[in-house]
């Protein structure tokens, strides 16, 4: 998937990306707040449907976010965008674990969206939804 792709090489800097970065303001933000998300990252949830187990590392490129924002906005999630919830939450690990997923049962993806939720503790229960700016 092209986002999964943009994610994996979000933090190579070639060269003339490092001369910019020396006075750039974008470049500036941009590293300070991966250095802060690098101290907070939890480790990631290990799907072992794969050999060797997929590393699913907790939602938080822009894209993830504003993907799982814009889908579960409201109560129930359109069923034709499960998909991109599921491409959401797995991010770079995504192509290995669908190919594991997407010709089983769907009473599958929901318990697998669970284990990976709780194990980040990445979206919020339908009773906090209303503690949420917005909810």
């Amino acid at each position: 998937m092209p986002n999964s792709r943009r994610r994996k090489n979000r933090h190579k800097t070639n060269t003339a990306t490092a001369a910019v970065s020396a006075g750039s303001a974008w470049m500036q933000m941009r590293d300070e707040a991966r250095a802060t998300r690098d101290r907070k990252r939890k480790p990631p949830y290990m799907f072992d449907g794969t050999n060797p187990p997929t590393p699913i590392n907790e939602p938080d490129s822009v894209w993830q976010v504003l993907t799982l924002a814009a889908v579960l906005d409201g109560e129930d999630v359109e069923v034709g965008r499960i998909k991109e919830l599921f491409e959401a939450m797995c991010g770079d690990g995504f192509e290995r674990v669908w190919a594991v997923v997407k010709d089983e049962y769907i009473e599958v993806l929901w318990p697998l969206f669970d284990a990976i939720n709780k194990h980040f503790n990445a979206l919020p229960a339908p009773e906090q939804v209303g503690e949420l700016p917005g909810g």
